[in-house]
């Protein structure tokens, strides 16, 4: 499925965005582990499976939103389970896959959060203006910093200025990362509404995580059409483009979803 990003916010919409995340994790997984890791591999395969049916379901929007969201749960904790099973042995090396620690831990971390957010809607539960706005600037803003290494990581080292570019913007996530954490103690608890200093943060994520949207897109067409060397999976710019678009949609209707 080619990038979209007018995804429909009710709560179809949002379980489809969270197990899709999870289906295209499975996938490029899938392509670094070792054929020596038959298991694994099988493991990996009937979790692709499975969140691909149900992210189906979502999309379609046919299944009783109670079930769906139980089946949701469900294989997301499978999903959740078989990635921090895969980081603990590849921290202890008894596991062949070329996927950075890190990366299963970014992959963990977004399992974790869709779980979160299935709480939430299973529950009910209302989040204040300013709450939401910084859960999704410290938890997303550091992704978006991991999104700029995993980009680095895989482009070719021959793309000096692309690689000196993704550099920088990695810096600067990086930077709003630790100013994001710096507000989530400043300001305590009970927050209610956002402040003027939470408000003008908010404004400059949006128009960064925009700008990155843009980028990741820009650099999607030059991969596609083989006009930057790179080992980069397929669709992998897609993916975390439509997380950045993810992120200032959030913080423009201060919600996390």
């Amino acid at each position: 499925m080619p990038y979209t990003d007018n995804y429909e916010r009710d709560v179809y919409g949002i379980l489809a965005f969270w197990l899709r995340n999870d289906y295209d994790h499975g996938r490029f997984l899938d392509r670094e582990i070792s054929h020596y890791e038959l298991e694994l591999a099988r493991a990996n395969q009937h979790m692709i499976q499975r969140l691909g049916e149900v992210w189906k379901k979502a999309e379609l929007k046919n299944t009783e939103i109670g079930s769906l969201l139980h089946e949701a749960q469900h294989v997301t904790h499978e999903f959740h389970s078989l990635l921090t099973h895969t980081m603990d042995r590849s921290l202890n090396c008894s596991v062949i896959i070329s996927t950075p620690v890190s990366l299963l831990d970014h992959m963990v971390r977004e399992a974790e959060e869709s779980q979160r957010v299935f709480q939430l809607i299973e529950s009910g539960a209302q989040v204040s203006p300013a709450d939401a706005t910084i859960h999704e600037n410290v938890f997303w803003l550091r992704q978006m910093a991991d999104h700029l290494g995993y980009i680095r990581h895989y482009l070719d080292i021959s793309n000096y200025d692309l690689n000196f570019k993704v550099t920088n913007m990695m810096q600067k996530f990086e930077r709003l990362l630790m100013q994001a954490t710096a507000h989530q103690t400043m300001f305590r608890r009970p927050r209610h509404e956002n402040s003027p200093i939470l408000n003008a943060f908010n404004q400059t994520i949006i128009k960064e995580a925009k700008e990155l949207e843009a980028f990741k897109l820009e650099l999607d067409a030059l991969i596609k059409e083989c006009a930057a060397a790179t080992t980069s999976p397929p669709d992998l710019l897609e993916h975390i483009a439509r997380e950045a678009h993810h992120l200032w949609r959030n913080l423009e209707d201060a919600v996390v979803r």
